[in-house]
């Protein structure tokens, strides 16, 4: 399976909650599964009803920010406290860790 940033696929399918989409300024978790797929959620607990796939580039207009973590290298996650703070990225246990992006995790 070929491994590609998100910035180069605008309509690849990720999930996301309501919360993210509201706008606010909060707390947000990504995650870069093995399976190469992608999850943005706020950290809170959630329900089915508070799920949402939406493609990244529709995600992205809600916030641009998250073209930061295009190049999010398989079997990583990273996480800010809110949009005024920066990302911190780091591995996802128990998920395989794609070793040709290894180097941009500093």
């Amino acid at each position: 399976m070929a491994h590609y940033p998100f910035s180069s696929r605008p309509d690849l399918l990720v999930l996301t909650c309501t919360h993210v989409l509201s706008g606010g300024d909060i707390k947000l978790v990504c995650h870069h599964f093995d399976d190469n797929s992608w999850e943005f959620l706020c950290g809170c607990e959630h329900t089915a009803e508070d799920a949402i796939v939406l493609t990244v580039g529709e995600l992205c207009e809600t916030d641009p920010s998250l073209h930061l973590l295009s190049d999010l290298p398989v079997g990583s996650c990273a996480q800010r406290q809110s949009r005024s703070h920066a990302w911190t990225r780091g591995r996802i246990e128990g998920e395989n860790f794609y070793p040709a992006a290894e180097t941009r995790m500093s």
